[in-house]
């Protein structure tokens, strides 16, 4: 018997009924920790970015770079989340295929997942601090690797890396005027717009942290 997008078993959504959440905020620890991965977050972000048509696991490996039997464990985790759903089933060369829809546009995190300096608290912020910047590390590699990333003098400003970590001294107004300026430019050009993204646009990944610095230690006497 042939299983195909018109297929009503149950479970399965049929592609023309999914839509996107705009966001979705991650507000459990279980699910925290289902993107809390350099690899998960990656699906989802390549997803994100073709809404349509869905994607087979042998698509994201293409997209990604890696082996497909490397991301079935994965998709599985962001499936049980509900942060990924399978949407179609069909046949091809003999094999059944199934096809994942994103169930989001955009993750964003409930701040009061890192309320409190318990040992859990701090064991999420640390897997989730990894998978941010690990993913940032990863597709930046690949990027200078293909050749998307151009390092010359000459290199017009789009496909140029712009990296750089500084300490500023600052007033907390002037602080919080920073991290304001930061976040709605972030908002603007990230995606949270209801602008439609340019149909001929590179996607472009976008990593920003403001902090106060912790206090320097001081040496113990001996």
């Amino acid at each position: 018997m042939s299983v195909s997008g018109s297929d009503s078993s149950p479970g399965l959504e049929s592609q023309a009924s999914i839509e996107p959440e705009d966001v979705r905020f991650i507000r459990d620890v279980d699910t925290l920790r289902a993107i809390s991965d350099a690899t998960r977050v990656r699906i989802l972000e390549q997803m994100v970015q073709r809404l349509n048509p869905a994607w087979s696991v042998k698509e994201l490996a293409a997209a990604l770079g890696m082996p497909q039997t490397r991301l079935y464990h994965h998709v599985e985790m962001l499936v049980e989340r509900d942060l990924i759903r399978a949407v179609e089933r069909r046949v091809v060369s003999g094999i059944i295929e199934t096809r994942y829809a994103v169930a989001a546009k955009s993750f964003q995190l409930d701040r009061a997942l890192f309320t409190g300096d318990s040992e859990e608290s701090l064991a999420v912020l640390h897997d989730t601090l990894i998978a941010v910047f690990d993913t940032a590390r990863a597709e930046v590699e690949l990027a200078i690797r293909l050749g998307v990333i151009d390092s010359g003098p000459e290199a017009p400003a789009e496909r140029r890396l712009l990296l750089t970590r500084g300490l500023a001294r600052l007033s907390p107004a002037r602080a919080g005027e920073l991290r304001d300026r930061l976040q709605a430019l972030a908002e603007e050009f990230g995606g949270d717009t209801d602008d439609p993204p340019a149909p001929d646009g590179q996607a472009y990944g976008i990593v920003l942290a403001v902090y106060p610095m912790p206090p320097t230690q001081e040496p113990l006497d001996d």
